[in-house]
């Protein structure tokens, strides 16, 4: 009697693993909220109040779909994961709490501020995706962003830098791509605060 019921556990847990998938029907992901550690500086920044605008991107990064590519020219979604939040407003907002996180600026305010301000920081997102080989064998992820700070007096560029993150993922598959895409993120936000501290000393 034991060793049928005995049994019968093993095989209800075998059946069960058998049937699990490391993908859901629908896998939800986002860019994680990690920050990087900053430290207040009192620089000229700080007698300025900062808008940040809406990332401007291509549509597919408005879409809650996630999208990689394959070659050179093919595109595809995964059909079983998509975003919790799509990237362009995902990014615009991580930027903002990066910002205010930085304490360099005398405020940081987002896009609906009706509040008049000094300085506004305009986004390009020029890329953000997974891309695969021919083969499906190996993958990485491309980061690109665009950071324009632009005087509201005058209406002149301020200052203006692209930076890149390029990265292997750890797996071939969506999960893969939105880690490596996430540390790629996580790349930029701590090279351009270098770049932003240095435009708080110089200007």
């Amino acid at each position: 009697m034991r060793n049928s019921i005995k049994f019968f556990i093993i095989t209800v847990l075998l059946s069960m693993i058998g049937c699990s998938s490391p993908t859901p029907a629908m896998q939800e992901d986002g860019v994680s909220e990690a920050l990087p550690p900053f430290q207040a500086i009192k620089t000229v920044c700080k007698k300025k109040t900062l808008k940040v605008e809406p990332s401007m991107s291509a549509g597919l990064y408005k879409s809650s779909n996630m999208y990689y590519a394959q070659g050179k020219y093919a595109q595809y979604t995964y059909s079983q994961s998509r975003w919790i939040e799509n990237p362009n407003s995902k990014i615009t907002r991580k930027v903002t709490r990066f910002l205010r996180k930085m304490n360099l600026f005398k405020s940081v305010q987002n896009a609906d501020s009706k509040t008049k301000n000094d300085l506004s920081l305009e986004m390009t997102i020029e890329d953000f995706m997974q891309y695969f080989d021919k083969n499906d064998k190996n993958s990485y992820v491309n980061v690109v962003i665009t950071f324009s700070f632009v005087n509201l007096n005058t209406h002149e560029i301020y200052a203006t830098k692209t930076f890149q993150s390029k990265l292997k993922t750890q797996t071939n598959d969506a999960l893969g791509g939105v880690k490596a895409l996430d540390k790629g993120l996580y790349n930029i936000l701590n090279e351009s605060a270098l770049w932003i501290k240095g435009i708080c000393f110089d200007k």
